[in-house]
């Protein structure tokens, strides 16, 4: 994976709601605090802080951590959708240059004001980026181990799901019937005919396509000229799920789904196969198993 699909990855937005941020936000601000108590002689620009001074930085970590993560998120929710790495190391950039423009102001304002300008900014920033190494790196982490947490345990609900699926009824299907064939037409009038049920997965290259399927002769494969699109509205059932941009699979054929940092990875039943799960395709594809597994036990 390059640096251009790695900044493109899911990534938690800190916490799950916003007194649980606001909690967050203050353990930050107050580790601040400790460690400007411990460790802020030996760098500052101006010698010693006072206690209050201290506080008085914890306190603006406190006001532009706010600002980003409760007040931001509600007056501009477009741009937190779909929250990922990159937009991640962007809003802690943010963060470190609010911060770092507040300490200037109060550096030049209050703290001192006998010092230039530019000396203000080097210093307020230089401090605010040694103190800040350290619970960026601890956020950072903290999420990361958040999100491999959220994935391990939704892979094991959905594999959990997908057993009872397996002990359900199997005539409950969307059309097309179960007991009858499904015909895929590709654009060059060339057809391949097959029963759902017998469907693994089917895998895009451009505006060609490889079915695979099980039947009593073992795997099969076919290449067709036809886009996965094209052939999604042919088979059109709840059982095939787009769960890529380049897989579609039956979610009869999972045989167990594992989750990490990067997201989920199907299991093919009686394969070698595992197929990945988009970013944008992670949580629709859990909630489908869900529905399905309602909906046969319903039936």
């Amino acid at each position: 994976m390059n640096w251009s699909e790695k900044l493109k990855t899911p990534f938690p937005f800190y916490l799950d709601d916003d007194r649980k941020n606001i909690v967050f936000i203050l353990v930050i601000s107050l580790f601040v605090v400790g460690f400007l108590m411990v460790f802020q002689p030996s760098f500052s620009h101006h010698g010693p802080l006072t206690v209050p001074q201290k506080f008085l930085f914890g306190g603006v970590t406190f006001a532009v951590l706010f600002l980003d993560i409760i007040v931001l998120p509600k007056l501009f929710p477009k741009a937190f959708d779909n929250f990922t790495l990159g937009k991640y190391i962007l809003i802690t950039i943010l963060h470190l240059v609010l911060i770092g423009i507040s300490s200037t102001i109060i550096d030049q304002l209050y703290i001192f004001p006998q010092q230039t300008l530019w000396e203000n900014i080097k210093g307020a920033n230089l401090q605010v980026a040694l103190t800040g190494f350290m619970p960026v790196t601890i956020i950072f982490l903290f999420l990361k181990n958040k999100m491999l947490q959220q994935n391990l345990q939704s892979a094991l609900a959905a594999n959990q799901q997908l057993e009872k699926i397996k002990t359900l009824k199997k005539e409950v299907t969307v059309k097309p019937n179960a007991n009858t064939p499904i015909v895929l037409h590709s654009d060059t009038s060339e057809t391949l005919s097959l029963y759902l049920p017998d469907l693994l997965f089917i895998e895009a290259d451009d505006n060609y396509s490889t079915v695979v399927w099980k039947n009593g002769q073992g795997i099969q494969k076919k290449l067709l000229r036809v886009n996965l699109k094209n052939l999604e509205t042919q088979i059109n059932n709840s059982f095939a799920i787009r769960c890529h941009r380049s897989y579609i699979v039956n979610v009869h054929a999972i045989s167990n789904i594992t989750g990490n940092t990067n997201g989920y990875k199907l299991q093919i039943l009686d394969t070698e196969h595992l197929i990945p799960v988009s970013r944008a395709k992670g949580k629709e594809l859990i909630e489908k198993i869900q529905q399905l597994q309602n909906l046969m036990e319903l039936a």
